[in-house]
């Protein structure tokens, strides 16, 4: 068995290696309307950004921000769909407690999503949602963007 091994291993190199030669186009090849109705060029732009502030004796500021993006080269030929999703969440608290003297305290946040799609039929949800009670801010917004290629429309 172990002899076995030692063959087959060096036998797929080298078919690997003596089939990569015979795959070579020579140079640039011109696509036809079907390759290129399949070709989609850029992509959707997601963003987001998140930051939290605040100042006071008791404080705490937190915040993230994620994006993730995907695309699919469709069922049928012409059809190529892409979309991304960005989201972003902040929390502050800003707090004097019990002290009477000194600045007062304070809490903020910013949270900012959008994106862009691609295509000839595209569709854009956000929101952005901030609420504040007794020195307490919390934020959070998302944006999802779509686009589709439809050959005729």
């Amino acid at each position: 068995m172990a002899d076995t091994k030692k063959l087959i291993f060096p036998l797929a190199a080298g078919t690997l290696l003596c089939v990569s030669g015979l795959a070579n186009a020579g140079g640039p090849v011109a696509l036809t309307d079907g390759q290129l109705d399949r070709a989609t060029a850029g992509g959707a732009l997601v963003f987001s950004t998140a930051d939290a502030q605040a100042t006071g004796l008791i404080l705490q500021a937190s915040s993230g921000a994620n994006s993730a993006f995907g695309s699919n080269a469709g069922v049928q030929d012409g059809f190529g769909s892409e979309a991304g999703v960005a989201s972003g969440t902040a929390v502050s608290l800003g707090s004097n407690g019990q002290a009477k003297s000194g600045p007062p305290a304070t809490s903020s946040t910013a949270v900012t999503t959008g994106g862009v799609p691609e295509g000839n039929y595209t569709m854009t949800f956000t929101a952005n949602r901030t609420s504040s009670a007794l020195g307490l801010t919390v934020q959070g917004g998302f944006t999802f963007v779509y686009g589709v290629f439809i050959p005729g429309l």
